[in-house]
């Protein structure tokens, strides 16, 4: 030791051995140290703990992932309208062959889709249109034009567009009503309604049906139950839609 007891006794004439130990000494722990976790609990366990324990933490992570899933179909697809829209100006557009014409806080753009089974040989033309998903609203426009030998009846119609909601995926609990429009050049019904969506979220529709000699629309908005913002926003859209007149060519 580079530092002997002589050497120390001389500074401390009065130190004791067990003084100097205390002082200068250096001890080495050799307790050993504690096993992990993994040590301690799952190897005296063997392959079956490994095993069980990981099926453990699969099964929360698959329950974990039902419930956020759910709760990304309400935050991401179909959050709350934002409010600036009932004070922004809108985009008023006309579209289709017969023209109607229609107010939006959004970009309405073509949408075409297949035909529904129950009018396929019946429809001459089709268009489609939509916003792009992902305001907390989504606005539809689909028109039609039949064949002279089909029946475009508002009852028709009015079966169509219900069913369709319905036959959708992920659509349960449908709940509607559904009102004649006051008479007009254009026969017309309003549904209102509201279903539960992939058992995460409730969404309220109206459909708006409107039905001229061999033409049929459709006019459809959902959004969230639960908000008011969103019903107010419907309303406005409903009430600028205007089918302008046209001329039936031979």
């Amino acid at each position: 030791m580079p530092y002997t007891f002589a050497d120390w006794k001389q500074k401390h004439p009065l130190g004791e051995f067990e003084a100097f130990q205390r002082e200068v000494a250096i001890y080495i722990d050799d307790t050993p140290p504690k096993p992990g976790w993994v040590q301690q609990y799952l190897w005296p366990a063997g392959r079956r703990g490994v095993m069980l324990a990981l099926g453990l933490i699969f099964a929360l992570v698959a329950v974990a992932g039902t419930y956020f899933g759910k709760e990304a179909v309400l935050t991401w697809f179909f959050p709350k309208v934002s409010k600036a829209w009932m004070y922004t100006s809108w985009e008023t557009v006309t579209i289709g062959r017969q023209a109607m014409e229609i107010s939006a806080p959004v970009h309405l753009r073509v949408s075409d889709k297949p035909l529904p089974a129950d009018l396929n040989g019946m429809v001459e033309y089709a268009k489609s249109y939509a916003n792009q998903q992902g305001g907390g609203m989504q606005i539809m426009v689909d028109m039609f034009s039949f064949k002279e030998s089909a029946s475009n009846s508002l009852d028709d119609a009015n079966t169509i567009a219900i069913k369709g909601i319905q036959q959708e995926a992920g659509v349960s609990e449908l709940q509607y009503t559904s009102a004649p429009m006051p008479q007009t050049d254009v026969q017309g019904i309003m549904q209102e309604g509201s279903y539960l969506y992939k058992n995460a979220v409730k969404l309220s529709f109206y459909n708006l049906i409107m039905v001229k000699g061999q033409h049929r629309w459709l006019v459809s908005i959902r959004y969230r139950s639960d908000d008011n913002a969103g019903q107010e926003v419907a309303k406005r859209v409903f009430n600028s839609v205007k089918v302008k007149p046209f001329i039936v060519r031979n």
